[in-house]
């Protein structure tokens, strides 16, 4: 047992540079959450690169993809986005988001498959490894990939989590070098995507392991504030939130957590174009966690 927890406290303590530490970390986070979000608001302004012809004809196949995505609640509703996003690595294969849309896709389309049975398990598994070989490319086109490294990290800790979880402890230096590319670029990609990455190692973590080396749950709790003032209809910061507060186990982030299910359990989920299924989904899982938090139906406590 000894051997393998060393090697994750170690993990962890060298592998977070992106948050803050030290003596008033939790000041230090909030004036870091400000400045990441200048830092993203800075790189989306720059002056972007000239697309090819066969890139813009590419990026009209993605914009058709991400609807569908945005809309598909089952498997095989996201096979046509699939289609057009092979069609783009065909189209223009020396384009690195051409690889990381098909690994989105791939990746969701695994994410919203039943998960229930070994049968099942593995088929998620096997859709999940065609994501990370997309993702591979992407990153071999371009190893600073937004794209490229944010999906890989969540394919990595998907197909972790699908096989045993505990891997998921061993994997966190490749996950936080992968995320940390992506904040040296737009800390805030994926409305704020990086962050709900560590929101969910924090949550895998257990509660001892993180605070042994200084990473308590609430450390990531302003940049996660941050990304909800940014990106207020976007339900799944709310839901990363919650569970961070649920972590942390007082009364107090107990009730907080109840109010970020509350948002929403009550908001409309179409609200943030591209994300409609996503919220939904997430409408479903707060519904679900508020009953397992306080053993009634929304909205009785």
């Amino acid at each position: 047992m000894v051997k393998r927890t060393i090697p994750a406290i170690v993990f962890l303590s060298l592998a977070m540079p992106c948050l803050a530490s030290g003596p008033d970390k939790i000041a230090r986070a909030r004036e870091e959450a400000e400045q990441y979000a200048k830092k993203s608001e800075a790189y989306r302004q720059r002056p972007a690169r000239k697309l090819t012809q066969a890139e813009l004809k590419a990026e009209e196949l993605f914009a058709k993809a991400e609807e569908m995505m945005a809309l598909a609640e089952t498997p095989a509703e996201v096979e046509p986005a699939l289609k057009l996003c092979r069609e783009a690595t065909r189209l223009a294969s020396g384009y690195d988001k051409s690889w990381w849309e098909l690994a989105k896709a791939l990746c969701i389309q695994a994410m919203l498959m039943p998960q229930n049975t070994t049968e099942q398990k593995q088929a998620a598994a096997a859709l999940l490894s065609q994501a990370r070989e997309a993702c591979d490319t992407a990153l071999h086109l371009d190893p600073m990939s937004l794209g490229g490294n944010y999906w890989l990290s969540n394919i990595l800790l998907a197909d972790a989590g699908l096989k045993n979880p505990v891997r998921q402890v061993f994997l966190l230096p490749e996950i936080f070098r992968l995320t940390d590319k992506v904040a040296e670029l737009d800390p805030y990609f994926e409305y704020g995507g990086v962050f709900r990455t560590y929101a969910t190692v924090l949550s895998v973590v257990p509660l001892w392991l993180s605070k042994s080396v200084g990473y308590e749950p609430e450390i990531i709790l302003p940049y996660l504030d941050k990304a909800i003032a940014l990106y207020p209809d976007c339900f799944v910061n709310y839901i990363s939130r919650s569970e961070v507060y649920l972590k942390i186990g007082d009364p107090q982030s107990r009730n907080l957590a109840l109010k970020d299910l509350e948002y929403v359990l009550t908001h409309d989920p179409d609200s943030l174009k591209g994300y409609e299924a996503d919220n939904r989904s997430r409408k479903k899982a707060a519904r679900a966690a508020w009953k397992q938090i306080t053993g009634k139906d929304f909205p009785q406590r």
